[in-house]
């Protein structure tokens, strides 16, 4: 029987496409940085939460591959689907020198990727079809390819770093494998036993392994290929890296107002911001960090950012998600009033709840440690950092941070 007629008959006409459509040209790089690709994939482990160890799903990867050399540049693991924000992670890393993470995975390998790309190669996903990160790409000068529809051989470097670091990943407690088939009868659930910290430690530690071991295509390995090809380096590494990440964040039009900046119906102010209130109708760019929506960053007219902070400085850092979290949770309770105390009394109910969880958790682990079921605990003391003054709009000045008590 004819092949073609079995795998449309059996997969569809998609999977024909995939293996007996012709693959014409080449995608090649000459120099570090010349091309990059992008992508996530979903992990093929299911992790645990860090108090009571329970079950909480699969966590997201988002990969940076630099083509020439082989080199993973950057990384970002989250629990949240991929998103502007996990693009803006992964290259802020991607960009950024490694010695810094080296010396918190306590790891003395060579990371020698660093710099700006000259060009991105990435899939049709909305995250990056979106308009903040097409703008922040050519405010940076780097050129976004986008793969044509149909065609996944396009991001074949991209799409074969997945597949080997997901084969590390199988070999991991809770491993769904790659498919119900070959997971077989293994209980992935029953046997998860990583946090998120814990895996993205792994995973850092498994990057710097590959990165350093032979790869079949290059005969050495992707740092003594990077090492080789450094003197014709074409990416820098921007002075302003926080300009760099802040640039890449999800952004709002929001005007500057008498009392600040409203965004998530909450107030932000900053003192920078009191010569431009009046000043035209137009709007201004605000971006922000959906993993702590204390801060948010106004772009002025010269093109500088601004950081505004909580007008009502009550409310305690939060994300995004646990913030609205906390408002459905008030419009069922019938609760009214201004959503910034609403949120600040809920905020401080939950967290005096999870206290208390991480408490009982804490006295647990005390008890199966004495019976010598655990081998290691884990504290349960939360590290919160304290917000820093509002700025002043002299940026000569440096921002200390406070002890909140």
């Amino acid at each position: 029987m004819d092949a073609r007629e079995i795998a449309k008959a059996r997969e569809g006409a998609k999977a024909v496409r995939q293996k007996f459509a012709p693959v014409v040209g080449d995608n090649k790089a000459n120099r570090p940085l010349e091309v990059v690709q992008i992508d996530h994939t979903p992990a093929d482990i299911i992790l645990v939460d860090s108090f009571e160890r329970q079950p909480i799903g699969r966590p997201w990867v988002t990969l940076a591959i630099d083509v020439a050399t082989r080199m993973v540049t950057g990384y970002y693991t989250s629990l949240e689907a991929p998103s502007r924000l996990s693009v803006a992670l992964c290259l802020t890393q991607a960009v950024a020198p490694k010695a810094e993470l080296l010396a918190e995975l306590v790891c003395n390998v060579p990371w020698p990727a660093q710099g700006k790309p000259h060009s991105i190669h990435v899939d049709n996903g909305r995250d990056f079809r979106s308009h903040a990160f097409r703008s922040a790409c050519a405010e940076w000068g780097i050129d976004l390819v986008y793969r044509p529809p149909g065609s996944p051989h396009f991001g074949g470097h991209i799409e074969r770093l997945i597949g080997t670091m997901m084969g590390a990943v199988h070999l991991l407690p809770g491993t769904t494998q790659s498919s119900v088939v070959a997971k077989g009868d293994y209980d992935a659930e029953g046997m998860a036993a990583m946090t998120l910290g814990e895996f993205d430690r792994w995973f850092a530690l498994e990057i710097c392994r590959y990165n350093n071991s032979i790869h079949s295509s290059l005969g050495c390995t992707p740092v003594a290929k990077w090492e080789v090809l450094s003197e014709e380096m074409m990416g820098d590494i921007p002075f302003e890296m926080e300009a760099f990440r802040v640039s890449f964040l999800p952004s709002e039009l929001r005007k500057v107002r008498r009392d600040g900046i409203h965004l998530f119906q909450i107030r932000y102010w900053s003192d920078a911001l009191a010569g431009h209130i009046g000043r035209g109708d137009g709007k201004v760019v605000v971006r922000y960090d959906p993993r702590d929506i204390s801060m948010i960053w106004v772009e002025l007219d010269d093109g500088r950012y601004v950081e505004a902070r909580y007008r009502n400085l009550e409310i305690p850092p939060v994300p995004l998600w646990e913030y609205r979290e906390a408002m459905r949770k008030a419009r069922a309770l019938g609760k009214s009033g201004s959503n910034e105390l609403v949120l600040a009394e809920l905020i401080r109910q939950q967290r005096q709840i999870e206290f208390e969880s991480r408490g009982l958790t804490k006295a647990e682990r005390r008890s199966r440690e004495r019976k010598g079921t655990l081998e290691d605990t884990n504290s349960a003391v939360s590290k919160t950092e304290g917000l820093r003054p509002i700025d002043t709009g002299d940026t000569s000045r440096p921002l200390f941070k406070v002890e909140r008590w």
